[in-house]
């Protein structure tokens, strides 16, 4: 058994033995009973349940909410089934036979503070065996009548690595975004076609959510803070070019209102901005990727801020460079800083990749000065980290020099790199950049993901080479995964995925885990941190 005297406790193996089966359900209801005298009579309330971790070797917490001052008792099992307990007047979703072994762990039973809260913590033992188990909680609390919580599930993982999420979505993920819903649940929305999912992150399982948007290829998602999600422009299937359409999707009402751009635009930039609109930053306004030159000419200076308000478009300033496949970031000022993509060097036109990055302040409604980076890039991936700094991850490189000369595709040399770029604001509006090396392989778009605890989760990602044959673009996606420590600045190795992923989904969890969808494989991984 666990220590009682450990504020930390470790879950052992635990016995079945049905003797104890019974004496629990005594213990049970006389335990309860005991505290509630600890407590005044209370009206009753909601009662939730949520979780925090699951790593092997880790302490997993159980944050706790009901009525003030209330008695309560978190109980887990590995067994879910219907189960009443005589005398308390409720049904438990799990089984009661470990009751006894949770009124032995002090944190798990005893009375909420003054607000309604408590918290449940354990360890789970640096031991596979466990990695294989699905633990399922519940949370009884009251004065009578009694209540139960809802049920949390947790699946205890290795530090560092990656397992498939316990349930699967109905409907394979192939890009889109999230948002965020009640009671700790994610909306996944535009990668599944019209379809949206929702992943109810305290049980692992997954929702159909109704019909929303389906995005093309580089289009934005781009979740409001109302809750409700943007979509705009990308390559439209029909046409084959960049699409004006964008459209607005409510998860409360499940319904989809659309819109328009201004210009059509595809591998732009979406942000939100600290007055709560949108920033739609450059992009393609054509495709043509048999020619170069052609896409190049399509890049646009160009901007839109969108107002979650009314639904509306409206003109923004341009940029002083066009561009697009680059990343638009969302510092903690409310600012926007807008990074990289393939451009045009101003006046003369000529076809480049940029190093520059710029701020948008949405305040004065205008651009400050560049910050320049090392090594130019584009289909770069980009997040921002705990302590207000921007990571900017891999992406492309291109030199036009011998192309421009003999216009032949072979002549175009395509690099990709391993490098990272930090992003340090400035008080005046220039910041400045630090490199990072040490990736495993060259990413381009790789997932990125901020840690809770601070850095960040790069995984997959793909490198580009270009077949002398037959003058044809090659990708190579890969499984690896590595990890971004802030302070010092540095990047190691930790575990692959299942598979190789090119421009995968990544989405933080409540519970400080990390979900990987789409980029290839239909299924959808977790990574433990």
């Amino acid at each position: 058994m666990a220590g009682a005297d450990n504020a930390r406790h470790t879950l052992r193996s635990p016995s079945r033995d049905r003797d104890r089966k019974h004496a629990m359900q005594h213990g049970l209801t006389t335990s309860l009973l005991l505290t509630a005298a600890l407590a005044a009579p209370l009206a009753a309330q909601n009662l939730s349940l949520d979780k925090v971790g699951g790593a092997l070797g880790g302490t997993t917490t159980f944050p706790l909410h009901g009525a003030p001052n209330e008695a309560y008792v978190v109980l887990f099992d590995l067994i879910e089934q219907s189960t009443p307990i005589p005398g308390l007047g409720i049904t438990l979703d799990i089984t009661d036979q470990l009751a006894w072994l949770c009124f032995s762990l002090p944190t798990f039973s005893g009375v909420t503070d003054a607000s309604g809260n408590a918290t449940a913590s354990l360890s789970f033992p640096n031991d596979p065996f466990f990695s294989g188990l699905v633990w399922s909680f519940q949370a009884v609390a009251g004065n009578g009548p009694w209540r139960v919580s809802n049920l949390v599930r947790v699946t205890p993982q290795a530090p560092g690595t990656f397992v498939p999420a316990l349930n699967q979505p109905s409907v394979p993920i192939a890009g889109g975004g999230t948002a965020t819903a009640p009671n700790n649940e994610l909306l996944f929305v535009g990668g599944s076609g019209p379809v949206a999912q929702r992943y109810l992150s305290r049980t692992e399982e997954w929702q159909l959510a109704g019909a929303s948007f389906g995005v093309g290829l580089l289009s934005q998602t781009t979740g409001l803070p109302d809750g409700r999600v943007l979509f705009t422009g990308g390559v439209d299937v029909t046409t084959g070019q960049p699409t004006t359409a964008a459209a607005v999707y409510d998860p409360v009402t499940q319904t989809t209102t659309t819109l328009t751009m201004a210009a059509p635009r595809a591998g732009h930039g979406a942000s939100v901005m600290g007055n709560g609109k949108v920033l739609i930053s450059g992009g393609l306004a054509s495709v043509d990727l048999t020619n170069p030159l052609a896409l190049f000419a399509g890049v646009q200076a160009t901007t839109e801020v969108f107002d979650p308000a009314n639904n509306t478009f409206t003109a923004g300033p341009n940029m002083l460079e066009a561009r697009a496949l680059h990343t638009s970031t969302t510092l903690t000022s409310g600012q926007v800083l807008v990074a990289g993509g393939i451009t045009l060097i101003p006046i003369i036109n000529i076809p480049t990749v940029s190093a520059t990055a710029y701020r948008f302040n949405p305040t004065s409604g205008s651009f400050g000065l560049p910050s320049a980076f090392s090594g130019a890039r584009f289909l770069h991936t980009a997040c921002p980290l705990s302590d207000g700094k921007v990571l900017l991850v891999g992406g492309l490189t291109l030199d036009l020099t011998q192309f421009l000369q003999t216009g032949q595709i072979q002549d175009l040399i395509v690099g990709t790199r391993t490098d990272c770029q930090v992003y340090t604001p400035s008080l005046f509006g220039f910041g400045t950049f630090a490199t990072v090396n040490g990736m495993q392989v060259g990413r381009a778009g790789a997932a990125v993901a901020p840690l809770p605890s601070g850095g960040a989760l790069i995984a997959g990602g793909f490198e580009v080479a270009i077949d002398a044959s037959t003058s044809t673009f090659v990708a190579t996606a890969s499984a690896t995964a590595d990890r971004f420590a802030q302070g010092p600045n540095s990047l190691t190795p930790t575990g692959s995925m299942a598979a190789p992923r090119l421009f995968p989904t990544t989405v933080n969890l409540p519970d400080g885990t990390i979900m990987v969808v789409g980029g290839g494989p239909t299924d959808a991984e977790i990574y433990q941190r």
